[in-house]
C-alpha cells in the first residue's frame, strides 16, 4: 500500500468504524436493526471511496451518493467500475435508511449491504 496521506488515514479509520459497527449489530442486537446496519455498511463504503479520492487530492463532493464518488475515483483508477454495481445497491441507505418508514429492508437486503461494503473496503484497499 502505498504511502497515505493523513486526512486518508482518518477517512479510512471512520470507515473501518463504520463496518466494525455493522457486524457488531448483526452479532450483539436481537432483533437486528437491519435499517441502521444498511446505513453503516453505506457510511463506510462512502468513507473508504472519499478517503481514496483525499488520498489522490481530489476535492471531496460533499454527496451520499456512492455512484457519483465511484465515477471520480474511476477517473484515477478505471476499474473503480467493478465495483458500481456495489455502490449503487448502498447508496439509498445513506439518508434513507434512517428515517421511519422510508425503505422496506429485510434480513437478505442487510446480509448483501455488508458483503458489497466489505467488498468495496477490500477494493478501495487494493487500489491504494
Amino acid at each position: 500500500m502505498a504511502e497515505l496521506s493523513e486526512t486518508a488515514k482518518e477517512w479510512f479509520s471512520y470507515a473501518n468504524r463504520d463496518l466494525d459497527a455493522a457486524e457488531t449489530l448483526t452479532q450483539n442486537m436481537h432483533p437486528v436493526p437491519v435499517e441502521i446496519v444498511c446505513y453503516h455498511c453505506q457510511q463506510s463504503a462512502e468513507k473508504f471511496l472519499k478517503g481514496f479520492l483525499e488520498n489522490n487530492k481530489v476535492p471531496i463532493q460533499k454527496t451520499h451518493d456512492l455512484g457519483i464518488l465511484a465515477t471520480l475515483c474511476s477517473q484515477i483508477d478505471p476499474n473503480f467500475q467493478n465495483i458500481s454495481e456495489n455502490c449503487t445497491r448502498l447508496t439509498d441507505y445513506g439518508v434513507q435508511a434512517r428515517y421511519p418508514f422510508a425503505l422496506e429492508i429485510e434480513e437478505a437486503d442487510m446480509e448483501l449491504a455488508l458483503s458489497d461494503a466489505k467488498k468495496i473496503k477490500e477494493f478501495v484497499e487494493t487500489a491504494l
